[in-house]
């Protein structure tokens, strides 16, 4: 079972949107004896001030920062809270910056142990239809077989669904040129570093990515070289 995070309130707080994936992901766990891994995967990525707002109706801080924990160990201590089975051996991914890196991540993870021959993906229904699309363009041509469940998204704010309901769809729109991106990464034809300059068209990660114009996306993932 894999998890891909959420962005932290820069306190480190968890958003209930998190927990609630993580009520799903540990109830599968508990209860299904073939599926005892959990990867926890997301690393530090920063809200801005409008999605702190829209979370807490005021905002807690400047935004832009790094949270002081990863996405990952949120997570972990959120699955000892909700009751995860001792027989359930949980993996920290702790790098991921964006649901691509989750699925590169993950995938990489599991060929390493090569002992997994099923994965289920657990998100929250408004997140769904890309993560699904970027597990399965991520994990195209290995053995490993895919399931996806969701978690409710009731626990958004009113404005969180607001922002959801611009920022998802534009996000499946760039996810092709975005997933050719890591498959380089993920073929060693790139670095990291490199990839990630790609994805966000800047040196340091942004919550604005769904803002960049289809075109330039296009653009970037298919030039020989690229300098922001």
């Amino acid at each position: 079972v894999t998890v891909p995070g959420r962005k932290l309130l820069p306190d480190g707080t968890a958003p209930p949107i998190l927990v609630d994936r993580m009520e799903v992901a540990v109830r599968i766990c508990n209860e299904d004896p073939e599926l005892k891994v959990l990867i926890l995967s997301g690393g530090k990525m920063p809200m801005n001030v409008d999605e702190v707002t829209r979370i807490s109706g005021a905002c807690e801080g400047p935004g832009g920062e790094r949270p002081p924990a990863t996405e990952a160990e949120a997570m972990q201590r959120l699955a000892l809270r909700l009751g995860l089975g001792a027989d359930v051996e949980v993996l920290l991914e702790s790098e991921a910056l964006n649901t691509l890196e989750n699925a590169v991540n993950v995938r990489r993870m599991l060929e390493a142990r090569g002992d997994v021959r099923e994965l289920a993906v657990v998100t929250s229904e408004f997140h769904m239809p890309p993560v699904k699309q970027t597990f399965e363009l991520i994990f195209e041509g290995s053995s490993l077989a895919l399931a996806f469940h969701e978690s409710s998204d009731a626990a958004l704010t009113a404005a969180e669904r607001e922002r959801e309901d611009a920022v998802e769809p534009a996000m499946t729109a760039r996810l092709l040129p975005q997933a050719k991106i890591y498959r380089r990464y993920l073929a060693g034809e790139i670095s990291l570093e490199e990839a990630r300059r790609r994805f966000f068209h800047k040196d340091e990660p942004h919550s604005d990515v769904w803002l960049i114009p289809v075109e330039e996306v296009e653009r970037v993932a298919d030039a020989p070289n690229y300098v922001p």
